[in-house]
């Protein structure tokens, strides 16, 4: 199989998701997306319902010098898939080269030798710097085999107070090779409600009250970005927002952010082993 993997180029700490930016009618939303432009973050881009590659055209037709570097998810079940998920990338916003590509379908195994060469192809066009993988939990056998083969720039998942995407083996694994993760949903996800929204007296916000009382966070949005980038082998987290005054909350957590106490990301830690023991025996 053709290697693809490369060195990763560096990431800000916090990156800007765009499932809250669908609607090109809503004028909020042009205004978040631009205010996150800039401030200089990274974006990570999924066409979400189709909204979201016409609302970061415009964007980026507006202010051509604040076009961040951008993670497209890109379909990954097979090379013409693939390929025309990147041109499609390409020409609905405007962009020229897709940074890094998010690579979806859980790719790995024999049937990944025509996938790599078609992402080989567009590496080499320059419409493609870098891959990633795109991993959920049920994912976690094959992101160990594609760490023991060294495949990926870097593997991407849902990492927050509230849950972690991967298994405890894949995730040790990770952090021994010096792999590169990328932290999605920043407030929380798939497994339980998102932390920030969630009612008092829930059972995520009973779970991680504690450890959020005890880590000198100012706020919850603080306490959220701080857990993923005190982690050695994160890169960045990646939050979604279609509210001005939430995004200006996460860019001012993300500005400086210090890892919590390790006492606190201990507990966290434990809350995620938890999970992955549950699925692990109710998968």
């Amino acid at each position: 199989m053709k290697p693809f993997r490369d060195t990763l180029p560096p990431l800000t700490p916090i990156t800007m998701g765009t499932g809250g930016a669908t609607d090109p009618a809503n004028p909020d939303q042009h205004t978040v997306v631009r205010r996150a432009m800039e401030s200089g973050i990274g974006f990570h881009v999924a066409d979400y319902g189709g909204g979201v590659y016409t609302v970061l055209e415009r964007a980026f037709k507006e202010a051509p010098s604040q076009v961040p570097h951008c993670i497209f998810k890109l379909d990954g079940l097979g090379p013409d898939l693939f390929r025309a998920s990147v041109e499609d990338a390409l020409k609905r916003t405007g962009v020229k080269r897709i940074d890094i590509g998010q690579i979806c379908g859980n790719p790995v195994g024999v049937e990944m030798e025509p996938l790599a060469e078609a992402m080989v192809a567009a590496k080499d066009e320059g419409l493609v710097g870098n891959y990633i993988m795109d991993v959920v939990w049920t994912y976690s056998p094959k992101v160990i085999a594609a760490l023991q083969d060294d495949l990926f720039d870097g593997y991407i998942f849902y990492y927050s107070p509230t849950e972690r995407q991967v298994s405890e083996e894949a995730n040790d694994l990770m952090i021994t090779r010096h792999a590169n993760a990328l932290a999605m949903r920043t407030f929380g996800g798939r497994d339980g409600a998102n932390y920030m929204t969630a009612a008092d007296g829930s059972p995520i916000r009973a779970k991680l009250e504690a450890a959020y009382e005890a880590s000198g966070c100012l706020s919850r949005v603080e306490f959220c970005v701080r857990f993923p980038l005190s982690l050695p082998h994160v890169r960045t987290t990646i939050g979604s927002t279609g509210n001005l005054g939430h995004l200006e909350a996460f860019l001012e957590a993300g500005r400086d952010a210090k890892p919590l106490p390790q006492p606190i990301i201990d507990q966290i830690l434990a809350l995620h082993r938890a999970q992955d023991d549950e699925r692990a025996h109710h998968p």
